[in-house]
């Protein structure tokens, strides 16, 4: 069995013993209450909750997903030469701007791969030229050659291709070079100092205007240490705003074409996964024999206790509705939790989340029905599950004329056990079948019931999560069953768990068996008859 570093008791802090977490055990009935603190500033729209952010507009990009493939020459540059980069791109970038004002054409150099792969024949040789007189062993890492060789759908390969294939050991170096440099594109000072040139282009062009506070922070900058965060923040925000605009404005800085997605995956292709997953630690098998055991003896206690209250308080034989169905509730947890016991892989939250999660939506449903202190609800809860029986009866007979005849004779065997449950045709003929998602009707769901009764803390902070790994929602998926790959020119994609043991703990089944009292405490107060009031 396998528990892996402490997380088995996180996840009984968010999926588990919710009676720990409540005072002396009880639930204080409440109103309807006020967003938590934390989301206090989102909005409502429709059924989301939208954050500030997002609500004034915002746009959320993926820079290294988006910009750094087309910025790579630049992020190359920068990780290669530091600070020093920066200015190289500059002083090439000045120059240019020299030679093409009297040219035929007119060519952006804003560092961006795509904006080379856009330059013409005859502009292609001049810009080489203008490089050979700069530091172009500085200005064009050899790293990137190898990129172009290995890359044949990269833009603008032209300008740094060279003859020939590359070597095994080029092609380290430029895995090697690709991590280094998108590591530091991550961080604000690698985006910060990428991002200048196609920012400088547009300012040296007349196209980006300043405030003269600005200018102060940035003409210091990367030199000045006293200025250099602010300076940063100015440019990757800045950055971020002139992209923005890139839907309606043509100088905005943007990646285009297909060129991002087509070097992600290429890297599938050049790049192995790499997990740092290892197999969670084992629990001895004298742990678990000892959990069992104590477990198994809670649990007879627990059963024997409730058998004792089921059989001997008074039983309204004319209407027993409630003890039916109250009794039935009740049973059916026991039997889950003993269930759990006897399988000590259903000791965590992946695979016991179905268990916790029967279990408060008993309490909850338990509670409500005495709540509401109506026989005629226990009543419903009964018919409302034999008209969907009814309805399955009715499914099977369709798959009967449907099927041949190995199959037909398994569903003939399911269909002589829905009668003999429904009682036959002629009961049939007197029972409604429901298809509204609740037995009590109207807009009645768990919600609504936890509500009325005061049990949201146990609704929302335990219901809803064991909600999400029982329906395998991605928060669930993501908890248990996925995990990063490493590898950063994979962009640190989910991968699957490479081992099949899940994540276990005994705080797991200690919070089924505390659960599994309080539905028998709310059960035993449901027999003992009598309405409970409104707190």
């Amino acid at each position: 069995m396998a528990v892996r570093n402490g997380e088995a008791s996180t996840i009984m802090r968010r999926e588990g013993d919710w009676h720990a977490g409540i005072q002396g055990g009880k639930v204080a009935k409440q109103g309807r209450r006020p967003l938590p603190k934390r989301l206090a500033n989102h909005k409502w729209v429709g059924k989301n909750l939208i954050p500030p952010m997002l609500q004034h507009g915002a746009i959320l990009t993926d820079w290294a997903r988006d910009d750094f493939p087309d910025l790579l020459w630049i992020a190359l540059v920068v990780e290669q030469e530091g600070d020093e980069g920066a200015r190289l791109i500059s002083a090439l970038q000045h120059d240019w701007l020299e030679k093409t004002r009297g040219a035929d054409y007119s060519v952006e150099l804003d560092g961006r791969l795509s904006s080379l792969e856009k330059m013409p024949t005859a502009a292609r040789s001049d810009f080489l030229h203008l490089l050979s007189r700069h530091d172009s062993e500085r200005l064009v890492p050899h790293a990137l050659r190898t990129i172009a060789a290995w890359y044949p759908e990269m833009p603008g390969r032209w300008a740094f291709a060279e003859i020939g294939a590359p070597s095994a050991g080029d092609m380290d170096e430029m895995l090697d070079a690709l991590v280094r440099t998108l590591a530091l594109c991550l961080q604000r000072r690698g985006k910060a100092l990428t991002v200048t040139a196609p920012l400088g282009w547009l300012l040296i062009n007349g196209r980006l205007h300043l405030q003269e506070s600005q200018v102060s922070i940035l003409a210091s900058y990367p030199v000045d240490p006293n200025t250099r965060s602010m300076a940063e923040a100015m440019l990757t925000s800045m950055y971020g705003a002139t992209k923005a605009l890139a839907v309606g404005m043509e100088d905005a800085p943007r990646a285009e074409g297909d060129w991002p997605a087509r070097f992600w995956n290429a890297n599938w292709e050049l790049t192995p996964c790499m997990s740092q997953d290892s197999p969670p630690a084992v629990m001895e098998d004298a742990d678990v024999a000892s959990a069992q055991g104590a477990a198994i003896e809670q649990l007879n206690d627990l059963w024997n206790e409730f058998m004792g209250i089921a059989f001997s308080g008074g039983v309204d034989l004319y209407r027993p509705a409630r003890h039916e169905v109250v009794c039935a509730l009740a049973v059916r947890c026991i039997r889950a939790v003993y269930a759990m016991v006897q399988s000590p892989l259903m000791w965590g939250g992946e695979h016991g989340a179905a268990v916790l999660r029967s279990l408060v939506e008993t309490e909850i449903l338990v509670t409500w029905l005495h709540y509401k202190n109506d026989l005629e609800l226990y009543e419903k809860f009964i018919l409302y599950g034999q008209g969907k029986q009814k309805l399955m009866r009715a499914h099977v007979e369709e798959a009967m004329g449907e099927s041949g005849d190995s199959e037909n004779s398994k569903l003939s065997d399911l269909a002589s056990f829905l009668d003999s449950r429904l009682g036959g045709a002629s009961a049939e003929m007197f029972m409604e079948v429901s298809v509204h998602p609740s037995f009590a009707g109207g807009s009645v769901n768990t919600r609504s019931m936890a509500e009325e009764v005061g049990m949201q803390d146990l609704y929302s902070r335990f219901f809803q999560p064991l909600s999400a790994s029982v329906h395998g929602e991605w928060s669930a998926l993501d908890n248990y069953v996925v995990d990063r790959c490493v590898n950063p020119l994979h962009r640190f994609h989910r991968i699957p768990v490479q081992y099949l043991t899940p994540i276990l703990g005994q705080e797991t089944l200690a919070g089924a068996i505390g659960g599994l009292r309080r539905v028998l405490d709310a059960a035993t107060e449901s027999l003992s008859g009598g309405a409970k009031g409104h707190a």
